[in-house]
């Protein structure tokens, strides 16, 4: 069936994926990012001095609505001074996007707000955040609002929650601000409870300064919507309509594991990095370092593209199959090793070309006969190593945190030697604040009390910490004169939880096994108790609408803010029906930024449609965001946004009055500190953040598909009108 004549198509962007730094105007993001080594936004994509070509691509496409964001800390530099350059730009961006034909939606708080709001009041669970909110709210409508047709508060608030729960499962908030070190689970209730009431505050009152000044505004909100079969979202529904809050907020999940996992070993120091390990628990990173390219002293090449044609070495394991096609010339051909001693053994016979992996394993000063090797590139990528135990080993771990923070030491010394070519990139310092909080004050305290644990005791009437170390790292390694940095960490952690760096038992692993060993044949309980918890936590509620509707408890939703909205908005990525449930660590994957296993279920935006339609059966219904990297589940991008639009077609021809189609995001972007690569792109014109100075838009697979899809559908109907 044709869509309705007045039906929007439309691509977005976000102020901090897209624009470039500015350290006088940071955000807490940029803070964040900084302070937990996640990967900088910096340049962007230079949209604050691009905007004009990618709005102009996003017309060209056949869209109609163009969504942006301001940024707060831009605007309002400092409490109460906001700046005349950057409202006079915001209104040129939203002036350029009315001159192509399309209708402008602005975004006021897309997960960013200005540091000083958090350090001087207490961010958005402070007393005074609704009305700053809706000062700033006010200025942006005087500046902006007669060329404005959709206003957006608070972008997914539903995820702000993260910002103050950290599950049992995690070692580290998700988002910005996090509580401080050793808060239990009664503070994050009482921080989610500031939280939520503060944000419906906000909302109302930044509609009512909107609409004061624009009575034909339109506001509203888009939460994450992730498909949950309706039995299970209707469970979920109810339970935050109808417990205290800490139940909301689920005490039981966040004391730690509902069985403490025994594996063959009781940790793995082994080359892990943050990406690997999602069935374990896992420890500040102790080293940071990148991927590399080894060669021959004698090697003719001084760079990547000296290596077309030519076979390189790949450890099989981990991220590197992955990186090596990111960052090796098409033409090179790889060949598979089981560990970095049989790669190097093959490169110094002649046999291939060049190895490529961490820079930390491919070349340690400890090695035999280094000055045989050199690399030929460093700093490819910036990774994070781990420490990494079976679940329920929640107190081990904070000693083994403890050992880390003393470990720095010796990462000075590795850092002085002149082997690594790049020592800024390869290895730097790696402790990390828990929160905001930490930052701002200076340090935290970690507590005592916690070598008490029955994971602690159980090691200690054995007598011996068993550690696995991967047979190729130096210690381990037949390759290697000395021990190594990870043996070294290995006996700190036995320094810190015997006071005896001798009770340590080192078992060689196989990189390939070296996860392996930490499974448990109790591992399915904390997998069922995991599940219980991720699908009970607030956050996958649909709280937001169930207080603007008037059903949650004036505790969560005041009453001024029942009803403050003007249309339905919603995201909608991911999701499972009831029989693939058993697959929700795809989902916890795509929280984490591993898009590219993220489960796809089209239906479920079908569900959720109707769903908030029988809720708000007067209001107009917005998609806010859709979308996908290069290929999810098996899905390419063009079938993603087939199947997706063929559920709007459907909820269509159900009667459900859906307005607009938004497909995220017109261009690559930084996606919240995540490493740029196939897994978090979504940009349907793909743009390298990391390699191309230029910043060159490319055509990317599936605008396309959605270009015929915008064709397809507004065939024969006249051009919406801009309101």
């Amino acid at each position: 069936m044709p869509f309705p004549p007045d039906f929007l198509f439309g691509t977005a962007n976000a102020d901090h994926q897209v624009e470039a730094h500015d350290p006088a105007r940071e955000d807490v993001w940029d803070l964040w990012e900084r302070c937990q080594g996640l990967t900088p936004r910096g340049q962007g994509t230079d949209f604050w001095n691009r905007y004009e070509e990618d709005i102009a691509a996003a017309a060209a496409a056949g869209c109609k609505l163009f969504r942006f964001s301001i940024a707060w800390a831009r605007v309002e530099s400092a409490e109460g001074v906001f700046e005349q350059d950057a409202l006079a730009h915001y209104r040129r961006v939203a002036g350029c996007i009315r001159s192509h034909g399309m209708q402008v939606m602005v975004t006021l708080h897309h997960f960013v707000w200005p540091v000083w709001l958090e350090r001087e009041h207490g961010g958005m669970i402070g007393e005074r955040f609704p009305d700053l909110f809706a000062r700033y709210a006010a200025k942006m409508a005087e500046a902006l609002g007669d060329i404005v047709d959709w206003w957006i508060t608070f972008n997914e608030p539903s995820q702000l929650t993260f910002g103050y729960i950290k599950p049992w499962w995690q070692n580290r908030y998700y988002m910005p601000p996090g509580l401080p070190r050793g808060s239990d689970v009664d503070a994050e209730a009482e921080a989610v409870g500031k939280l939520i009431p503060n944000l419906f505050r906000a909302h109302a009152r930044a509609r009512q300064a909107i609409r004061e000044r624009h009575p034909a505004a339109k506001v509203g909100v888009n939460p994450l919507v992730t498909g949950f079969p309706t039995w299970l979202q209707m469970l979920m529904d109810w339970g935050v309509c109808h417990r205290g809050l800490s139940e909301a907020v689920f005490k039981f999940t966040t004391k730690g594991a509902l069985v403490s996992e025994r594996g063959d070993v009781d940790l793995v120091i082994g080359g892990v990095t943050e990406g690997d390990p999602t069935r374990f628990e896992f420890s500040d990173p102790y080293l940071r370092t990148g991927k590399a390219v080894l060669v021959l002293d004698g090697f003719a090449g001084n760079d990547l593209a000296s290596l077309a044609g030519k076979e390189v070495g790949v450890v099989a394991i981990g991220n590197q199959p992955e990186g090596w096609r990111r960052d090796l010339p098409p033409q090179a051909r790889k060949k598979m090793f089981a560990n970095y001693d049989d790669a190097r053994t093959s490169l110094a016979a002649g046999k291939v070309a060049a190895v490529y992996g961490d820079a930390f394993f491919l070349l340690p000063f400890e090695l035999n006969y280094r000055e045989r090797f050199r690399f030929l590139a460093t700093g490819l990528s910036d990774e994070h190593y781990v420490v990494v135990a079976p679940h329920g080993h929640q107190r081990l771990m904070d000693r083994v945190n403890r050992a880390v923070e003393q470990f720095q030491h010796d990462l000075e010394i590795a850092c002085s030697v002149p082997w690594i070519s790049q020592p800024e990139v390869v290895v730097k310092e790696a402790n990390r604040p828990l929160s905001l909080h930490e930052v701002f004050s200076g340090g935290d305290s970690l507590p005592d009390h916690l070598s008490t644990s029955r994971d602690l005791r159980r090691i200690r009437r054995r007598g011996r910490l068993r550690v696995g170390l991967r047979t190729d790292a130096p210690g381990v390694s037949a390759g290697c004169a000395e021990d190594g940095l990870e043996m070294k960490l290995a006996r700190r952690i036995a320094r810190e939880v015997f006071g005896d760096e001798t009770k340590l038992d080192i078992v060689p692993l196989q990189p390939v096994e070296r996860l392996e060993v930490l499974e448990s044949k109790s591992g399915w309980l904390n997998w069922a108790w995991r599940f219980w918890g991720t699908t009970s936590l607030i956050a996958n509620a649909n709280w937001w609408y169930l207080g603007i509707s008037g059903r949650l408890p004036e505790e969560l939703c005041p009453e001024e803010a029942i009803g403050a909205q003007d249309f339905v908005g919603l995201d909608y990525y991911w999701g499972l029906p009831t029989w693939r449930l058993n697959k929700f660590r795809l989902l916890e994957d795509a929280a984490h930024g591993r898009f590219l296993t993220a489960p796809v279920w089209p239906e479920g935006l079908f569900h959720a449609l109707q769903r908030f339609h029988r809720w708000f059966p007067d209001q107009e219904i917005l998609i806010i965001e859709n979308g996908c990297v290069p290929e999810a589940d098996g899905m390419t991008r063009g079938d993603y946004i087939s199947a997706h639009l063929a559920q709007v077609e459907r909820a269509l021809s159900k009667g459900v009055p859906v307005k607009a189609f938004t497909y995220w995001s017109i261009t690559s972007n930084r996606e919240w500190g995540h490493a740029f690569d196939p897994n978090t792109d979504f940009g349907l014109y793909f743009v390298d953040l990391d390699k191309d100075p230029t910043l060159t838009r490319r055509e990317a697979e599936g605008l396309g598909v959605l270009r015929d899809a915008i064709a397809h559908h507004s065939s024969g109907r006249p051009s919406s009108p801009v309101a």
